[in-house]
């Protein structure tokens, strides 16, 4: 173990690339360091080309199973992809960065678990095969709508088959309509690179079949198979008044609001919108994810197939009485600060008065 936190270290390349000497570094902690860009590039063995990072006994950090990166200065996936060429590293802690303060706690661990093949604990929380499953067929959903929007003309199904037979090398007749990936869509493919593995590790199960719609070997679709987005939803009140209430189960689109949640519940169980609080899990999960706002998307927040809501209802005395609690704790930090500013006060009025004293008796 190596805690490294707040000190002072900004580049990756120049210092922290220098401990791969250490080769049963097993856990690295680099929190609050103003690391910006992680770089951690494959090299076939034998001589490396002039500047190539190399390390140790030709795998950079070979032990290295936990990383964390909480409080850094990341701003790009690019730096997180690099980390997948860590041969050993199982778990990873990043938050409180600028890559991740603008996204949604789950789609920001959903998006790393589709880029890291290997890692098994995000965040102190484990990933299920489940989750990872979930997470992989989103990453493969939402990189090809990327794709798809390279083209007006082309449908998702044609982008799944473009980017799998690109893959592949069946590549079709070069007559045949959208058969070249132009550059956006290899600026797509540089920045997901994993995008092309996921693709074929789900082209089976991504969209549901339509006979002969598509020749052998293609992907096969049906209109909407992928787009829909639909997941099984249960929804389960834990609010005293109606926790006996038999759940509701739903299909549900990702697009769908948390607001419009609420406002199911407060139908079917009778819990006022306003004092809901509403938190999602997966099978596994210990740490159940707050939904915490209405605007926000289940998508926003990786809510997956198969995943429970759970409704609770806020105790209206317990809340009035932390409110109360708190307006008194205000009142008595205002008042020591008040008592102890008046204590300066006298002192340095003391002090004024022994020095005028001191003076008078020195003329």
């Amino acid at each position: 173990l190596l805690d490294a936190s707040d000190c002072h270290l900004t580049s990756w390349e120049k210092q922290i690339l220098q401990l791969h000497q250490l080769p049963k570094l097993e856990s690295l902690i680099l929190n609050d360091n103003k690391i910006n860009v992680i770089e951690l590039l494959e090299y076939n063995s034998g001589e490396a080309e002039p500047g190539a990072l190399q390390s140790f006994e030709g795998a950079i950090f070979p032990a290295l199973t936990s990383l964390q990166l909480a409080g850094t200065s990341i701003s790009s996936w690019a730096s997180i992809d690099s980390l997948d060429n860590l041969p050993s590293l199982r778990s990873l802690r990043l938050r409180n960065t600028p890559l991740t303060n603008t996204l949604g706690v789950g789609e920001v661990r959903s998006t790393v678990i589709a880029r890291l093949s290997r890692i098994e604990y995000f965040n102190a929380s484990p990933i299920t095969d489940r989750e990872r499953l979930e997470a992989e067929r989103r990453y493969v959903s939402n990189v090809a709508r990327e794709l798809l929007m390279t083209s007006s003309e082309m449908t998702l199904c044609d982008t799944l088959n473009q980017s799998y037979n690109n893959n592949t090398g069946n590549c079709k007749d070069n007559n045949q309509a959208h058969s070249e990936i132009d550059d956006t869509q290899t600026q797509i493919f540089t920045l997901h690179p994993r995008f092309k593995a996921l693709l074929d590790k789900h082209k089976d199960i991504m969209v549901s079949l339509t006979p002969g719609s598509h020749s052998k070997g293609d992907v096969a679709c049906n209109q909407g198979g992928i787009g829909d987005d639909v997941i099984n939803i249960t929804i389960r009140s834990m609010a005293a008044s109606s926790c006996d209430m038999e759940p509701l189960r739903k299909r549900l689109p990702r697009s769908l609001k948390v607001g419009r949640i609420q406002a199911m519940c407060a139908r079917a169980f009778g819990v006022d919108i306003d004092l809901q609080i509403l938190h999602f899990r997966v099978k596994g999960d210990p740490f159940p994810t707050e939904l915490d706002d209405a605007d926000h998307t289940l998508a926003y927040y990786g809510v997956s197939d198969g995943a429970e809501i759970l409704v609770n209802e806020v105790d209206v005395d317990a809340r009035e009485r932390e409110n109360a609690r708190r307006v008194e704790e205000h009142n008595r930090l205002v008042e020591e600060q008040e008592q102890h500013v008046s204590v300066l006060q006298s002192m340095q009025k003391s002090i004024v008065n022994v020095l005028a004293n001191d003076t008078a008796q020195n003329l």
